[in-house]
């Protein structure tokens, strides 16, 4: 894809830009601008809106001379309405607070970020272009969001995809990541080699410029109404979406998603995680009658680990460990 350097290289200063480009374009659903308290307060109310897009005050991207609304949310709302916890501490709390808690609404991008701005555009407009491509071909898509390289049990979830669709479009959130997160760039590196070498062409990777929150069952919705509004037919939600620190129980985004997906617009195929079952002696997508007892986690966690000291994890394809292990040393933001 066009820009992807670019893209890659947006920093936590500038991810307000990257909700301004995308509220612009329109795929941040029922969102014209950036929301005022009356809004923020409607799509708290009703979760199949997605997450409300705020602007803080003193974001240097931005000129604030024309704001026609200032107005504060109390950081405990913003805690326990957007992420369902109490804990201000919270990495998704901490960075949705990281300017304060007062907002704006009708501050501009200034000149020197408009070319970024339409970098950003131009990039999911370049997804969307794929998308149509795709169905004029008379092809549904499923898109699979996911921030780590796969192991056998993403395996398991992109075939139970490709059970529904005729083509998986690895589709990562593309903006700034917290510490830790893997490099996009050598996602992008992994998923095409699988796609290549084993999925005959039935995968590929265009990830969303769009940010995390890490808002777990809330933005699940809002991650399912983005691949809505560019035009994929199915999306994939399962174990833990969009959480972070453990901080969500495993299945409350798909118990969340359930009780909304028939009002949102797009397939939505929920699953209770990809698990190693030691009665079947192969990997498996768990049913409501697999007893947990039988069943071996397979962590993205302990394969990160694997990753860090070049060492071979059992739960993945070995051909794709021997690449990645080719690819230098650098594979964790700031890590």
């Amino acid at each position: 894809m066009e820009n992807y350097q670019e893209i890659d290289s947006i920093t936590s200063n500038q991810r307000y830009l990257i909700d301004y480009a995308n509220i612009k374009s329109g795929i941040i659903t029922y969102q014209k601008s950036f929301q005022n308290l009356d809004q923020f307060y409607k799509i708290i109310k009703n979760p199949s809106l997605g997450l409300p897009m705020l602007l803080p005050l003193n974001n240097s991207c931005f000129n604030y001379n024309n704001c026609k609304e200032i107005f504060a949310i109390e950081p405990n709302i913003i805690s326990k309405k957007i992420f369902n916890t109490n804990n201000l501490n919270y990495i998704g709390v901490k960075n949705f607070l990281k300017y304060g808690n007062t907002f704006c609404v009708g501050a501009e991008p200034k000149k020197k970020y408009q070319r970024l701005v339409s970098i950003i555009q131009s990039f999911n407009d370049s997804l969307i272009k794929k998308i149509n491509k795709l169905k004029e071909e008379g092809k549904t898509i499923g898109a699979f969001q996911t921030r780590n390289i796969p192991h056998l049990g993403h395996e398991k979830i992109i075939e139970r995809l490709l059970e529904k669709c005729d083509h998986v479009i690895v589709n990562p959130v593309l903006g700034p990541k917290k510490a830790g997160d893997l490099r996009n760039e050598i996602l992008k590196l992994s998923f095409e080699f699988l796609s290549k070498n084993f999925y005959h062409n039935k995968i590929s990777y265009m990830p969303i410029c769009a940010n995390m929150f890490y808002a777990g069952p809330r933005e699940a919705l809002h991650h399912a109404l983005l691949r809505k509004a560019v035009g994929f037919s199915h999306f994939i939600v399962g174990r833990d979406h969009a959480g972070a620190e453990n901080i969500y129980d495993p299945h409350a985004a798909l118990m969340l998603l359930e009780n909304y997906k028939n009002n949102i617009g797009i397939n939505v195929i929920t699953h209770k995680g990809s698990y190693f079952s030691k009665k079947k002696n192969e990997i498996i997508i768990k049913q409501e009658d697999d007893l947990d007892t039988d069943l071996e986690n397979i962590r993205g966690s302990d394969f990160r680990e694997h990753i860090k000291n070049k060492t071979y994890f059992n739960y993945a394809r070995y051909e794709l460990q021997e690449y990645l292990y080719t690819l230098g040393d650098k594979y964790f933001n700031n890590y």
